[in-house]
């Protein structure tokens, strides 16, 4: 009798590098798991079993009393390594790989996430489905029942027509959010994605911007989908997008599935990396180097990316991860907490200074009955910095964005009378 949702956790490491155990442990936990044990072992993997022979029949030993559910393995196995163990422990093992899918599967809240969830899945299974089915003739394969030759045909050729349906409707998503994404360029709104590790404190941070009330979960992968909002800085429109979280050793299949929610962050005016600063400095720089790493894999330039540290609240010492940051990215992190708002002005503000400059207009502008929509539209779409009402007019002066200046062109063409002072002057410091 299985042990109820208890797991055991094994990992092989062909060198003495880090131990990937204590995140193994945080995604099975995240997984709804409760971990009973855990093994690991330096040593070259083994071709039939990943881990040793030796070391498989000990911990075989150990599996016949504690009973657990599954043994999830922190190493990718190849179909026959997944089959000897299996018949070893007599119960299922499973990889990380799988364990990542079984989170993403239980948090996908949108169509479009579980279409990326599974045709990861399928991805996954198609160049294993024969092999699995060769190998579950030869004896019992928990979970799997052996088919004929034809069957077998049938369900690798089912596999790939679900395949080619999903990409077509992930496509169409694509198009669409392309689409958005053109509008946007339109409406000259500036646009900033949030990414880095799981668990980093992005949705909070999304949060606190923006005034929603997304779910912030104490679990790793609680966003999956991007979710897009506005909200103003410096009296200027600004398009704010909270992204899923990266993982150490990220299944490239993952990242291709995700392509249309991770092309939100690659296409992004700029990328806000969050950093968990609560972390200690090994810890850190593993996360940090690994949303690099990913962020350079997905077509993110350097120069869009602003590194910010945040949960200061509960820090113990940040000197040691800001040097780590600016050995690593050549760029000063910012330091926020979305828990206190502490910090927050001062991101805002940095993040203000990269908004593309506007141009200054100042014009005076006679009474008509198009002068009201006029001052209406630069309220609403431009940044006001002064307007003097006269007997006869109006006198303003505007900061505007320059995509919008053929809209105000045509505006100004309705009035009689306007008198507008260097159209194309000098742009204005950032602010």
């Amino acid at each position: 009798m299985h042990a109820g949702s208890g797991v055991v956790l094994i990992e092989v490491r062909p060198d003495r590098s880090p131990s990937g155990l204590a995140e193994l442990r945080l995604l099975s936990e995240s997984a709804g798991y409760t971990v009973l044990n855990e093994f690991e072992q330096t040593r070259y993997y083994d071709p039939s079993f990943c881990l040793g022979r030796g070391k498989a029949k000990e911990i075989a030993r150990t599996l016949e009393e504690i009973k657990p559910l599954k043994v999830i393995m922190n190493n990718q196995l190849k179909p026959i390594q997944r089959y000897n163990l299996t018949k070893l422990f007599g119960t299922e093992v499973i990889d990380r790989f799988q364990l990542i899918l079984e989170i993403f599967t239980k948090r996908a809240g949108t169509i479009e996430a579980k279409y990326q969830i599974e045709l990861a899945k399928l991805q996954y299974e198609l160049p294993m489905a024969r092999e699995n089915v060769r190998l579950a003739k030869m004896g019992e394969l928990p979970g799997f029942h052996g088919l004929g030759k034809y069957q077998v045909d049938v369900y690798a050729t089912m596999i790939k027509r679900r395949i080619s349906y999903l990409r077509r409707r992930l496509e169409e998503t694509r198009t669409l959010k392309s689409m958005h994404r053109r509008m946007r360029r339109k409406e000259a709104l500036f646009s900033v994605a949030l990414t880095g590790y799981t668990f980093a404190g992005k949705t909070a941070l999304f949060n606190y911007l923006t005034k929603e009330t997304l779910l912030e979960g104490d679990a790793l992968f609680t966003t999956l989908s991007t979710t897009t909002r506005a909200f103003h800085l410096s009296n200027r429109k600004v398009l704010l997008s909270d992204t899923v979280g990266f993982i150490d050793s990220l299944p490239h299949l993952l990242v291709d599935a995700f392509y249309s929610t991770l092309e939100e962050v690659t296409l992004a005016d700029n990328v806000l990396l969050i950093l968990d600063s609560s972390d200690p400095l090994p810890e850190f720089t593993r996360k940090l180097r690994t949303c690099l790493s990913t962020l350079n894999e997905i077509g993110v330039f350097s120069s869009t990316i602003m590194p910010v540290m945040n949960k200061t609240d509960v820090a113990i010492d940040l000197e040691p991860l800001e040097e780590e940051v600016i050995d690593l990215l050549g760029a000063r992190p910012a330091k926020t907490s979305a828990k206190t708002g502490e910090g927050v002005p001062e991101l805002l503000e940095a993040i203000s200074n990269r908004l593309p400059p506007y141009e200054r207009l100042k014009l005076r502008v006679p009474l008509s009955k198009n002068t009201n929509s006029l001052i209406s539209w630069a309220f609403e779409e431009a940044d006001v910095k002064s307007v003097r009402y006269l007997e006869d007019g109006v006198e303003m002066e505007v900061y505007m964005h320059p995509a919008f200046l053929p809209r105000f062109k045509r505006l100004l063409y309705g009035i009689e009378g306007v008198e507008v002072q260097s159209l194309k002057e000098v742009k204005v410091r950032r602010e």
